[in-house]
Order: structure tokens, then C-alpha cells, then sequence
């Protein structure tokens, strides 16, 4: 059983078997891509807590090589309503180095969230500042750049979805990410009843979208306020 078939697992809803089978594969082999697969199932069964205890282990191993780890950590804090910690470990993680296709935009979105769900001007304004400069890059035209750019009101909706990928496993995952960057707009603007629709749409585009980090809190922030 390799990664692959265990991401297969996961894809299938089989989660606590992935996890079983990620243990196995990494006590033989120590690669650390089954641990990072492991975390999707957890966060599939919504075990944050498990979930951050191992990513904990994985950032110990891997400190400051990849944002991503710090991202899923983010998502656990703020799902375990740790919301300071959160956005803690994700500015932690802007200190990575391998980042996303567009330069590190994705973990500005996580903080740019933050930022407007607790109403912090000063969080704001300094996240608009980097998603600024990461947009005159190069690099920004790849996604998530667009992202950012709708979110400093330049793209409107039908520009950025003009942006999502017709590749069948791409298009899932970023439309995914489209509807959940869509949905912080929303709630930026006061839009709540809006806000809960878009998170819903973010995680109905198919099992591709579990690779998406936004899919998991979109799928959290819905799963709280329904236990409200």
C-alpha cells in the first residue's frame, strides 16, 4: 500500500483505514507524505485535535520547509476556536520555504479570513499589503493568485471563475477555492445568509476538492454553526 492508494482511500471515504494504513507505511518507511495524507483523513473524521498533534510532529521534522503544514495547523486551531493561535502559526508560516504556484497567496487568504471574521482593522490592513505585493509578481498569474486579486476588488466573479482550470482534478479544487474566497467577501460585506451559502457550494465540487486545504475549513466553519 503506497501513498496513492491511500489518498485513494481517503478519496473513497475511507478514512480510518487511511489512517491505519499511513501509520503502517510510515513506521516502514519514514515518508512523510503519509503523514501529511493521514491529516486529510483526520480532518475528514474531525479530529483537530488528533490532527494537530501530528502536525505538530511533521513541522518538528520539516520546520519551516512547506506552508501547507502550517496552513492545516491554522485550520485546526481555528476549528478547535483557538482563533489566536491560529492566526499565529500562519503568519508563522509565511516564514516557509515552498510555498504555492502563486508566491504564497494562499496563506494570506487564510489570514485575510481571519482578519474579517473577527473584525480586525490592523489584520486587514497588513494582509491587503502583502496579497498586494504578492500580486505585482510574476508569479501571481498562477493559482491562487486570482484569489487575491478578487479579493482587492480586481477581478469581479465572473473574471475569477474565467481562471479556474478546465482539467477535471484542477477544476474541482480550485472552484472549491474560488467559492470559499467568494464567501469571505461575503462575509466581508455583511452578507451571512450569502456567506453560508458559498461555504456550502465550496465543498460540493467532488472528492478532487479534498485536496484542497479550504474545503476542510469551509466544511469546519459550517459544521460549527450548525452545533450552535
Amino acid at each position: 500500500m503506497n501513498q496513492v492508494d491511500i489518498w485513494s482511500l481517503i478519496k473513497t471515504g475511507n478514512f480510518k483505514e487511511a489512517c491505519n494504513r499511513a501509520d503502517l507505511e510510515y513506521t516502514e518507511t519514514q515518508n512523510i507524505l503519509l503523514l501529511r495524507n493521514k491529516v486529510y483523513a483526520l480532518f475528514h473524521l474531525e479530529m483537530y485535535a488528533e490532527a494537530l498533534e501530528l502536525l505538530k510532529k511533521i513541522i518538528t521534522i520539516e520546520h519551516l520547509q512547506s506552508d501547507g503544514d502550517y496552513i492545516f495547523s491554522g485550520i485546526a486551531y481555528w476549528l478547535l476556536d483557538k482563533k489566536k493561535e491560529a492566526i499565529t502559526i500562519w503568519q508563522e508560516g509565511e516564514k516557509c520555504i515552498y510555498t504555492d504556484a502563486a508566491g504564497g497567496m494562499e496563506l494570506q487568504l487564510y489570514l485575510y479570513f481571519a482578519a474579517v471574521y473577527i473584525n480586525d482593522d490592523n489584520l486587514k490592513a497588513k494582509t491587503r499589503k502583502v496579497i498586494k505585493k504578492i500580486a505585482k509578481s510574476k508569479t501571481a498569474i498562477n493559482y491562487p493568485g486570482p484569489l487575491g486579486l478578487y479579493l482587492l476588488g480586481e477581478l469581479t466573479e465572473i473574471q475569477l471563475f474565467s481562471y479556474v482550470s478546465s482539467v477535471p482534478i484542477l477544476r474541482e479544487r480550485q472552484l472549491c477555492q474560488a467559492d470559499f474566497t467568494i464567501a469571505i467577501k461575503s462575509l466581508e460585506e455583511g452578507k451571512e445568509q450569502e456567506y453560508k451559502n458559498k461555504l456550502k457550494d465550496s465543498i460540493s465540487h467532488g472528492s478532487s476538492s479534498f485536496l484542497s486545504k479550504m474545503y476542510y475549513l469551509a466544511k469546519g466553519e459550517l459544521s460549527n454553526q450548525q452545533k450552535k
